[in-house]
């Protein structure tokens, strides 16, 4: 998070080794510092053994914790990222949309961890060219944003940013200035 990859990596192949022989491998905690050291993995920009980490952690947290809890669900979507990061992106969506699926059933359909995985399918319907999909998806997890989180929230800003340059990007640009709250072309 800190931007501190290269020991963050270091720091975590250590503390998942100590875990590891401590706590053992799937417990929990060994678990999550795993996913911090492939989350620096990424940062690194080593997608190929950040993805085959998280898809050896995946099987072990829904063991561990079940399919339902946030860990398994973040390191279900780091591993999509991943995957679209090395151009599978189709993988990646289908992946996604099941991780959207289980987040709002254990979750639940407002959770902002629910919202943030919907938030990457849009990401991987817009590399796949759906602007259809992505734009129903964004629809309704801005307007979730809206709800749980506040006009004000950087989620929901940020949320409201991507979708009005989808709508720009697909040439519905008096939806995207009504999205934008400025006034339409020409007034």
């Amino acid at each position: 998070m800190s931007g501190q990859h290269e020991p963050g990596a270091a720091l975590g192949r250590m503390v998942r080794a100590a875990w590891s022989g401590t706590l053992g491998e799937d417990h929990p905690d060994t678990l999550a510092a795993a996913n911090r050291l492939a989350g620096c993995l990424v940062g690194l920009r080593k997608y190929a053994e950040a993805r085959d980490l998280f898809a050896d952690l995946l099987p072990r947290c829904e063991r561990a914790v079940g399919w339902g809890d946030p860990l398994t669900l973040t390191v279900a979507s780091n591993l999509n990222g991943c995957l679209s990061a090395l151009g599978a992106h189709e993988e990646a969506r289908r992946q996604c949309e099941e991780v959207v699926r289980r987040s709002r059933l254990a979750l639940g359909p407002d959770d902002p961890r629910t919202l943030r995985a919907a938030s990457n399918l849009v990401i991987f319907l817009r590399r796949l060219d759906d602007h259809q999909a992505a734009l129903a998806v964004w629809e309704d997890t801005l307007l979730r944003y809206r709800r749980v989180l506040g006009e004000d929230h950087p989620d929901t800003l940020h949320a409201k940013r991507d979708l009005v340059a989808l709508l720009r990007a697909m040439g519905e640009h008096d939806r995207a200035h009504a999205v934008a709250g400025e006034p339409p072309a020409g007034s």
